[in-house]
């Protein structure tokens, strides 16, 4: 096939969702071309087989980029991915009702979507093993870890409160295989939702192979079993217990994180999301 994918990549970042389903099809043997989320393809290029529209937070960057994002109303046939939801749910709304065919990361989403009138179908986050490998193994340097930023209140706090009782830590910003390494020397990969949302950091730290305790959200469910392939915690008195208790039990823990990235890397790669979008749109799903 041939495919336009667009997102932006001028404020000097080219990492996330966007690059991960350019890299999947690009690996699946598509022509995949990358164009800016201002730009229209020239019909001189020839005709695109299908229009890709990743989300990629740009309402955040309103006011930033002296540009409109296009609208894909007149591309055919399209689909959105959306992630975001959670953050920012009206402007996703109206963005998805360009497109032909739309996946939300979020069940909650898929439900409010339908709800307000677009089709929508459940799509979750995924990891691309390549950037976040589960090798080469690594001794434990650290107990806990946390890779990411401080993006709300909640997380502020519950990191304090953990770094408190577990001081041998980790935190930082990480991307690719460095995150992917600092995962491998950790007991223990700390998560947490923004809201009750399944971040894409349930996928790339079960991938490479670490343990994760995550908070408990209605939806995990549906992608891990909790016990199995990663623990939740209902509150930070629960997770700070967990966190000490799989710290004083290696072979119960790297047992769970074996699982775990066997499950996930079975399951939960880019490339089957890619096969599942490919099936919806082509009709055999």
């Amino acid at each position: 096939m041939k495919i336009a994918i667009y997102y932006e990549n001028r404020l000097g970042r080219n990492d996330g969702p966007p690059l991960y389903w350019w890299n999947a099809m690009k690996k699946m043997g598509h022509d995949v071309t990358h164009f800016s989320s201002a730009s229209i393809p020239n019909k001189e290029w020839g005709k695109y087989n299908l229009h890709m529209w990743v989300d990629w937070g740009e309402d955040a960057l309103a006011g930033i980029l002296p540009y409109r994002p296009i609208t894909m109303e007149s591309l055919h046939p399209s689909i959105y991915i959306t992630s975001d939801t959670h953050l920012g749910y009206d402007y996703r709304l109206n963005k998805a009702k360009e497109f032909d065919h739309v996946f939300c990361n979020q069940i909650r989403a898929v439900e409010d979507f339908n709800k307000d009138g677009v089709k929508a179908q459940f799509l979750p986050h995924a990891v691309e093993p390549q950037a976040y490998p589960n090798e080469p193994e690594a001794m434990k340097k650290y107990d806990v870890c946390f890779v990411g930023y401080v993006s709300f209140e909640k997380r502020a706090d519950m990191l304090d409160d953990l770094f408190r009782a577990i001081p041998n830590y980790f935190y930082g910003q990480r991307l690719f295989e460095e995150c992917a390494e600092i995962y491998r020397k950790s007991r223990i990969v700390f998560n947490t939702a923004a809201v009750d949302d399944i971040n894409m950091r349930c996928f790339e730290a079960t991938a490479t192979g670490s343990f994760l305790l995550t908070e408990n959200i209605p939806t995990l469910s549906e992608c891990f079993e909790d016990g199995v392939h990663l623990v939740t915690y209902d509150n930070m008195d629960d997770a700070i217990e967990k966190a000490k208790y799989y710290l004083e039990h290696e072979e119960e823990r790297e047992k769970i994180a074996r699982a775990g990235m066997e499950h996930t890397l079975a399951n939960h790669t880019y490339k089957h999301r890619a096969e599942k979008m490919l099936e919806v749109i082509n009709g055999s799903s």
